[in-house]
């Protein structure tokens, strides 16, 4: 089985490519997405792995591109979070799979297995856990940035009354009952990136 790995983390990248050499998966790992792209367009591996944070780049909006070139394309997200938002846009993107970094060898040659056998390893449908809108994760993303409601209001024209249903509606589908317990759970859950997190 051929694969091609797209991660950042040379180092993790080049201990995958040696922990595979005694088995029967050759991984041949980049840094760079734009090169990474140019061989996928020369030669189709088995299964293209990708990391879900590429630098400022986003893997799931990478696995589009490569599914929307080459529909045969297998996609698979490596990962150290378990995230429900992962999964989601795991699935959104036409993956085949989302596997923890954390797993042994062992673990992860068998999902790599399954998967180029033709098991997808995702869910056909997404979390039953009420995703978040677009415009309600750019309110919360800018909440937790430190942004008042009146702030946050002016940065995407739109009325102080909007963010604030906005921020009632993420509560409700948080379950949570304030803004700072929405934030927490968002960032743990995946569904915001903030610096420093």
């Amino acid at each position: 089985m051929k694969v091609y790995l797209l991660d950042d983390h040379a180092l993790f990248s080049k201990s995958l490519e040696i922990a595979f050499q005694p088995m029967d998966i050759s991984i041949t790992s980049f840094t760079n997405p734009e090169f990474f792209l140019n061989k996928l367009k020369k030669e189709q591996p088995d299964l293209a792995l990708l990391d879900i944070h590429i630098g400022e780049l986003s893997g799931f909006e990478i696995s589009k591109e490569i599914i929307g070139k080459f529909p045969n394309q297998k996609v698979v997200f490596l990962s150290g979070f378990d995230l429900i938002e992962y999964k989601n846009e795991a699935i959104k993107s036409g993956a085949w799979g989302l596997l923890n970094k954390n797993v042994t060898i062992e673990e992860l040659y068998d999902d790599l297995q399954k998967i180029h056998s033709g098991t997808n390893l995702l869910p056909k449908c997404q979390s039953t856990l009420d995703v978040l809108s677009k415009r309600e994760k750019e309110i919360l993303k800018c909440a937790a940035e430190g942004f008042k409601q009146q702030e946050i209001a002016e940065q995407l024209h739109i009325s102080r009354r909007t963010v604030n249903n906005h921020l009632v509606s993420i509560n409700n589908k948080l379950g949570v009952n304030s803004t700072v317990s929405a934030i927490i759970q968002a960032i743990e859950l995946g569904i915001i990136r903030v610096k420093g997190y």
